[in-house]
């Protein structure tokens, strides 16, 4: 590296160690500002011819030698030295000191000239690197924008797939969940038959009144003579008021008793009773034993909350329309409009049959 560590010529800093001295100005110059190759000054500038290397500023500025030999010289007598003048004069008749003035004034004139054209030159030379290292940002910033260009398409593309992706995930979503929907709905069914299956034996007996302290045994029993049905004690499983208990419970208080289920050990036994019920229908608890005054109480099978609702709603619907036949048989409920062979049987099993066999308005509005 130089001993000022920097180039006279770009004014940048010298890195390497390829750099020239003016032997008469002393100022470092790098080999571009010198305008020497790599090759030149590695082969022909060794030694003395690097030690008297001259820059092109110190090199201007040396006079110039005489050229009198030059064929120049003998095309003077065409030349006109004096313009303006009709005359031209010759050689032999010019003054020798008008000849020396105006050739140091040239001399003179020259060595400016050249000065300040090194100057251009380096200026030059500068603004043409400036150029190229514009031109390679140029390059780059192009080849930077090709890129995001690409990756934005590249983008596009990947959005245009996942959008295409999302819009079938949620038809595919769409129908999954349907089928999710009728397989959840044909389980619930299920599950209510199998329900529906554990209470084969059991059946209820409303409006029977509620005295405080009742024995439900001796109840029941008197309630399947009434109906006709001689029921042995060892029939009943167990017997048991469905519903939260009042206060003070009494025929007078309440108007509604609580429902009686009951369990019997066989199923024989219950649709024994659930016959002779049908057949005397709007018998009455008179000679029962039971306080307050007579009044009619009903024997039914018991129902799975599901279906329980679902044959309140049937019952309803049946009474808005004019249907004559709502029942149950083994847990299932059935309709029918009319009596006879021309009136088909419905089987009801959820809301959605209710609403299939007696309307989707008509159940709507209830």
């Amino acid at each position: 590296m130089s001993e000022s560590g920097k180039c006279f010529g770009c004014r940048q800093k010298i890195n390497d160690r390829y750099f020239l001295k003016c032997c008469f100005c002393h100022k470092d110059f790098d080999l571009l500002c010198a305008n020497v190759s790599e090759q030149r000054f590695l082969n022909t500038l060794i030694g003395k011819h690097r030690a008297n290397w001259k820059c092109v500023m110190c090199t201007s500025k040396e006079p110039k030698t005489g050229n009198t030999n030059t064929p120049v010289r003998a095309a003077l007598e065409s030349v006109t030295v004096k313009r303006g003048a009709g005359l031209i004069e010759s050689p032999e008749h010019m003054d020798v000191s008008i000849l020396d003035t105006t050739i140091d004034h040239t001399k003179n004139v020259s060595v400016d000239d050249i000065s300040s054209n090194s100057t251009l030159v380096t200026e030059m030379r500068l603004f043409r690197e400036e150029l190229q290292a514009t031109r390679q940002l140029i390059s780059v910033l192009n080849d930077t924008l090709g890129r995001l260009a690409s990756r934005m398409d590249a983008c596009e593309s990947r959005m245009s797939n996942f959008d295409e992706r999302l819009v079938a995930l949620e038809a595919g979503t769409s129908g999954a969940d349907n089928k999710l929907l009728s397989t959840i709905e044909q389980l619930k069914v299920e599950l209510n038959d199998r329900d529906q299956e554990l209470l084969q034996n059991d059946i209820e007996i409303s409006c029977v009144p509620e005295p405080k302290g009742e024995n439900l045994t001796h109840t029941i029993l008197t309630i399947a003579k009434k109906i006709g049905v001689d029921l042995p004690e060892q029939d009943i499983v167990s017997a048991v008021r469905m519903g939260k208990p009042g206060d003070n419970i009494s025929i007078e208080a309440a108007e509604r008793p609580r429902i009686i289920v009951v369990r019997l050990a066989r199923r024989a036994v219950k649709e024994r009773l659930l016959q002779e019920a049908r057949v005397r229908r709007g018998a009455t608890t008179e000679g029962a034993g039971l306080p307050g005054e007579p009044r009619k109480f009903y024997v039914n099978e018991r129902l799975t909350r599901t279906n329980r609702a679902v044959f309140r709603r049937a019952r309803e619907e049946a009474k808005r329309l004019k249907w004559r036949y709502v029942w149950s048989r083994d847990g299932r409920i059935y309709a029918r409009q009319d009596q006879g062979q021309d009136s088909p049987r419905y089987r009801l099993r959820t809301e959605a049959d209710v609403c299939r066999v007696f309307g989707i308005s008509s159940v709507g509005s209830a």
